[in-house]
């Protein structure tokens, strides 16, 4: 079967309009790495039949790592920073609140285990497309034919190095945004000088007479 069967992005052109966003911001190896979450997110939900807003979770999949881009980066997790990038370019859309919440929501948390389940389908699908293209979610339900179809269409470019390239750029400038994440372990391999103080010794050298 065709991948362009199984999955088809909405036509919108609030859709057209993300997808160009994330083209003229990211380097090749991160705008195809968007691509394919979308595509593994929506292979993903096709196995499970979970229902989702087309439109709400193709935008969160492309725009969910505008922060590791030199456009968007900020002063936040990179995470945050793609969030409220994609907030700002929806609302300049004139899109809803509640709709800007949930493509939000699911960019923030896109690397935070266990709550974008709890959120919306369009977070735990971002989770999970991004997720599997990163090895930390098993790939089972994609047949070895449709992933060589997928790769063929977003070829990964290097994108292990590549990846840990960008986020060690991204600690580099913003350490403290690595503290208590999945970001301390890149910081703690490439950071110069990193450290995480451990949450216990906070705890107990809380200022409280105890």
């Amino acid at each position: 079967m065709l991948l362009t069967d199984l999955v088809t992005p909405p036509d919108t052109a609030l859709c057209s309009a993300a997808e160009e966003m994330a083209r003229m911001a990211s380097d090749p190896f991160l705008y195809n790495h968007v691509s394919r979450s979308y595509v593994f997110g929506a292979l993903a939900a096709r196995a499970t039949g979970t229902q989702y807003d087309p439109e709400l979770f193709y935008i969160a999949a492309m725009l969910h790592d505008l922060g590791l881009t030199e456009t968007y980066m900020a002063e936040d997790r990179f995470e945050v920073d793609a969030a409220d990038a994609a907030a700002t370019f929806l609302a300049a859309q004139n899109v809803e609140q509640s709709r800007i919440d949930r493509v939000w929501d699911a960019i923030a948390l896109h690397t935070t285990f266990s709550i974008p389940q709890k959120k919306s389908p369009e977070a735990a699908l971002v989770q999970i497309g991004a997720g599997l293209d990163v090895g930390v979610i098993p790939h089972d339900h994609i047949t070895p034919e449709v992933m060589e179809q997928v790769l063929d269409a977003y070829p990964r470019l290097g994108f292990k190095k590549a990846m840990e390239q960008a986020l060690t750029r991204i600690y580099k400038a913003k350490p403290m945004t690595a503290m208590h994440n999945f970001g301390a372990d890149v910081a703690h391999r490439h950071v110069p000088g990193f450290h995480q103080p451990h949450f216990c010794d906070v705890l107990h050298g809380a200022d409280f007479p105890e």
